[in-house]
């Protein structure tokens, strides 16, 4: 017997809107390279989605993985991407950690690390 998380997937997407605000998120992907340019070609998409920016405590700070400036996003379901930009207070951060609540096949919500 398996357990419905749908439910649980709504509320947590409505808690997310509620409280917390769009963001803009964008998706470089890198194509093949071009011997005529000497460059790789280039594609980026955009996407939106709700999120809760929250700081790292103090005692987060400074272990082998955050530093000081990193933020924490509280996001709402998606296939995130290590890499992705997020635009927060109109400057540039990049997903550097994913970490997915997922207690079945359904993911709940995202906890993204970001950093300048």
């Amino acid at each position: 017997m398996s357990f419905n998380y749908s439910p649980i997937l709504a509320k947590a997407g409505e808690l997310i809107q509620k409280f917390g605000q769009e963001y803009t998120f964008t998706r470089i992907a890198h194509g093949t390279f071009v011997p005529a340019t000497g460059k790789t070609a280039e594609t980026s998409s955009q996407f939106a989605k709700y999120g809760i920016l929250s700081k790292y405590s103090n005692a987060e700070i400074g272990n082998a993985t955050i530093e000081q400036g990193d933020r924490k996003l509280t996001a709402e379901a998606h296939g995130y991407e290590l890499g992705d930009i997020v635009s927060l207070n109109s400057k540039n951060y990049r997903v550097i950690s994913i970490s997915e609540s997922q207690p079945s096949a359904t993911i709940l919500y995202s906890t993204l690390q970001v950093r300048k």
